[in-house]
């Protein structure tokens, strides 16, 4: 049942079995400057292997270091995300296809994919937390610095990005600082964090390692987010695979830790199991949301926020399914207490991105948070009373109670409620008026602009690497 395994009893079993494989096996770190100086912070390391293993002590004393909250602000640095409000949605990202809004078909992403998707983002009311959500194909290698650039000019939310090579990351916090008032203040206010994943069991690549030291040494907040796979990367059950999900993370909380103690962390799983019919990855199945529950449960285990995939869909088009898979991998989450959701706008297993889903995803947003908030419990008298007024068969369309509470329910702005005939004669499906409502933000939304002297700092930063040729224009 989910119920169990989102239980403390089960979290305290997964942690004490990660801790066994971590001390008796340990996690594989690639990169000999890292070997070095996790020897040094007192990881037993065997360098003809490249393992290292984590004493039961060194992680009490990583777990001592650990900060027990991340705040993430808005980019004037007055609000935070308010994780303390329950979860927050993020975008997904990055894959490179998108899905065109004005003929639904797939094609290889832009750089003006990712600024319409950064600004419609800003634009939702549902969206807490922007990615790219994809990658500007026409960028080149150095795609991920104009991502963040395209970032930090199109929405005044906290964001989530990462680089794909340490040598970048100096230039990215340049611009995170210019943007923040200098890198103290970004570092009192962060807006940006970092999401690096590891290769399930027990592996990061080398330069994702050196990316992780080099964000740490500027204090970015950065999320470890696994992508453990049941039944290939990681065993077929769901709580085999929450132990490699979670030996993983822990490796890399004590390792970031030891050697970077108060480094603010996310703990992340974007995990899913494998379909044996297809050998696909099926981000829409229950196991997914189910999965990933589990490891917002040791999120919180541990202390930390976490961030987990949900709202996921295998579908190729805005249909039924996706409307299914959205709603089922999203509600275990948000029974976990899961700190952020990804997810928003993803279609066909993640490997595109919909402007039309991003819309939906919204209104869904929507109706699952007025789901979560329950039935308020208050005092009765007033509805009590009014009942006994009109009994027997009474009508409360005319009351004045009525006319001033129920504006508490919820109105959809996309989903119809109209009679048949009203929507026949409309003449409009869901995904006809998600791409209206898209065109419309896009026309008429508008993000507070950057500074002139800080967009012409991050121009001048993004040449140094793209060329002398690349400028924001209009």
């Amino acid at each position: 049942m989910l119920t169990e395994l989102l239980s403390w009893s089960v979290a305290e079993r997964v942690h004490e079995r990660s801790l066994e494989i971590l001390s008796e096996v340990g996690f594989c770190v690639p990169e000999p400057v890292a070997l070095d100086r996790l020897e040094g912070a007192g990881f037993p390391v065997d360098r003809a292997t490249q393992m290292v293993r984590l004493t039961p002590e060194l992680l009490d004393s990583a777990l001592d270091r650990l900060p027990h909250d991340v705040s993430l602000y808005h980019r004037s640095g007055r609000e935070e995300a308010g994780f303390s409000a329950g979860p927050r949605f993020m975008g997904a990202g990055t894959p490179v296809n998108v899905l065109d809004l004005e003929t639904g078909s797939r094609r290889p992403a832009t750089r003006q994919d990712v600024r319409d998707l950064v600004r419609l983002q800003d634009a939702l009311p549902q969206v807490d937390i922007v990615r790219p959500t994809v990658t500007a194909t026409d960028c080149g290698e150095y795609s991920d610095l104009v991502e963040i650039a395209e970032l930090l000019r199109g929405t005044g939310k906290p964001v989530v990005h990462r680089t794909l090579a340490p040598e970048r990351i100096d230039a990215a916090v340049e611009m995170l600082a210019a943007v923040a008032g200098g890198e103290d203040a970004f570092r009192a206010r962060p807006n940006f964090a970092t999401l690096y994943c590891p290769i399930s069991p027990g592996y990061f690549t080398p330069e994702n390692v050196r990316c992780m030291l080099r964000w740490a040494e500027h204090g970015v907040p950065i999320t470890l987010l696994s992508m453990a796979m049941g039944g290939a990367s990681a065993p077929a059950t769901l709580l085999g695979e929450l132990v490699v999900i979670n030996a993983d993370i822990l490796a890399w909380i004590a390792a970031l830790q030891m050697l970077y103690p108060g480094l603010p962390l996310l703990y992340g799983s974007v995990s899913a199991v494998l379909d044996m019919r297809t050998g696909l990855l099926p981000l829409g199945a229950p196991e997914r949301g189910m999965v990933n529950a589990g490891a917002a449960v040791m999120a919180r285990y541990y202390g930390l926020r976490s961030m987990c995939g949900g709202l996921s869909s295998d579908a190729k088009e805005l249909d039924a399914q996706a409307g299914f898979e959205k709603a089922t991998t999203a509600f275990p989450l948000l029974l976990a207490g899961a700190d952020i959701i990804y997810g928003v706008g993803a279609t066909d297993a993640g490997s595109s991105i919909s402007y039309t889903q991003m819309v939906l995803d919204d209104e869904l947003i929507a109706g699952l948070r007025r789901l979560m908030e329950g039935i308020a419990v208050h005092d009765l008298d007033e509805e009590v009373a009014l009942i006994k007024e009109r009994t027997p068969r009474g009508n409360f369309l005319g009351a004045k109670h009525t006319r001033r509470v129920f504006r508490q329910h919820w109105l959809p702005s996309i989903l119809s409620r109209d009679s048949y005939e009203t929507w026949r004669a409309k003449g409009q499906t869901v995904e006809q008026v998600c791409q209206g409502k898209a065109r419309d933000l896009l026309t008429n939304h508008n993000p507070p602009p950057l500074p002139s002297a800080v967009e012409a700092e991050l121009e001048r930063i993004v040449r140094r690497y793209a060329g002398a040729e690349f400028h924001f224009g209009p």
